[in-house]
């Protein structure tokens, strides 16, 4: 683990997540209730999901994963693991989601904030470590739901984890900003050249001045 700020108390993520909760704790409701369908080109690489799919209980109850509000969502799959698939799930339909078996769901308790568990998911060691531990046969490896468990960092006091989470969130959307800006430019500079090309080779630009007279 390293060195950590004093306060910060070292322990395995199983002493205070839970790891792939069971959809029985909402089979008391109606099976036509609507709810959140996510499948994994739904989840993106940027901490989003995409919530346009809806369907009823009775239609994904059996083979998808369940998961809530607030509930960090994280692909196990290759490459979609090492690409950094993964989300905070918010605004689900009536607050419940069914997706993709290819992911782990970490639900935050009362000592672990959900947004920085989701920042935590996203670090760079966590992401390396998770792929030192997939099993599988090539092109089929998984991360397990024991590494997760199993995995051991610093627990900031709750108000840090907080303002932690909220630095982040500012920064991160700066460098959102800065990208898609950038993307942006680069497109308008294709253009810019496709055109510039497009000119020259049809005679619309008078480009003779600029012309290295040939040697006698």
């Amino acid at each position: 683990l390293g060195e950590v700020p004093e306060e910060w108390k070292p322990k395995r993520l199983r002493f205070c997540i839970k790891v792939n909760p069971e959809k029985s704790e909402i089979a008391h409701l109606d099976k036509s209730t609507e709810v959140s369908f996510v499948p994994m080109e739904n989840i993106g690489t940027d901490g989003n999901i995409s919530l346009e799919k809806t369907q009823t209980l009775e239609q994904v109850w059996q083979g998808y994963t369940y998961f809530r509000d607030n509930d960090v969502v994280v692909a196990k799959i290759t490459p979609c693991y090492e690409n950094g698939k993964g989300a905070l799930s918010q605004n689900l339909v009536n607050g419940i989601g069914f997706g993709t078996t290819e992911i782990h769901v970490l639900r935050g308790g009362k000592s672990l904030d959900s947004q920085f568990l989701f920042y935590l998911t996203k670090s760079t060691r966590f992401r390396s470590l998770g792929i030192s531990q997939m099993t599988g046969v090539a092109g089929q490896q998984r991360v397990p739901g024991d590494f997760i468990k199993d995995y051991r960092t610093g627990i900031p006091p709750l108000t840090e984890q907080q303002a932690i989470a909220q630095f982040l969130d500012r920064e991160t959307a700066k460098i959102d900003t800065l990208v898609t800006k950038t993307r942006i430019s680069i497109d308008k500079l294709k253009e810019y050249r496709t055109a510039l090309i497009s000119a020259a080779v049809t005679g619309k630009i008078d480009i003779r001045e600029n012309l290295t007279p040939s040697p006698n």
